[in-house]
């Protein structure tokens, strides 16, 4: 949360980021950020009604690009903070074709989510599944398209923490893409990851 707010800042200035915490009723984040710790504090309403907030304020088009670079600097942010497991990743890897690369990352990114936020009904909350040439990561419980119904997916973030993580791993950029998304009244949220990098 903290992350998203300090994204959001420094895009839209200090009194841009008073008017949404305003309108979303969340007042008392207000020059209080919360820690930027693991400890899971924050409720998940107030980071909902907080993206509820963006969507309604900057439309679907305008909020995308927020969205993106917000999960972007979650995920940078994330691999400095952790830079002895991630470190330990990039790696390891370093020898194996760059499919196989990829699959490890998108495994570790599965981990660190289900540690951080598992699956309201105790279920496993992802999928990994792969095919010749893509992956599709499947996520059943994640807060963004709760509540909201959309013609177009909406989970805008996970998309950019994504397209960060494998750049990172892989030095190339690899299309990712939400296919289904539960505010389009699918039961999960399914992601596309194109095996080809596009540079």
């Amino acid at each position: 949360m903290k992350i998203t707010l300090e994204t959001l800042e420094n895009i839209i200035g200090r009194n841009g980021l008073k008017s949404i915490l305003n309108h979303s009723r969340l007042q008392h984040y207000i020059d209080n950020f919360p820690p930027d710790n693991d400890e899971l504090a924050i409720p998940l309403e107030d980071i909902h009604s907080l993206h509820f907030s963006l969507l309604e304020l900057f439309g679907k088009k305008g909020v995308r690009s927020l969205q993106l670079r917000i999960g972007q600097e979650i995920c940078r942010i994330g691999i400095e903070r952790r830079s002895g497991i991630v470190r330990a990743l990039k790696i390891g890897s370093k020898l194996l074709p760059e499919s196989q690369r990829m699959r490890l990352a998108l495994e570790k990114y599965i981990e660190q989510a289900e540690i951080r936020q598992p699956a309201s009904n105790g279920a496993s909350r992802f999928l990994l599944d792969e095919h010749d040439d893509f992956f599709e990561l499947t996520d059943r419980d994640y807060h963004m398209g709760q509540g909201l119904q959309s013609e177009t997916p909406v989970c805008n973030d996970i998309v950019g923490t994504l397209s960060y993580l494998l750049n990172w791993v892989t030095g190339h950029s690899h299309e990712v893409e939400e296919i289904k998304c539960r505010a389009m009244g699918f039961p999960a949220d399914v992601f596309r990851i194109n095996k080809n990098h596009m540079d």
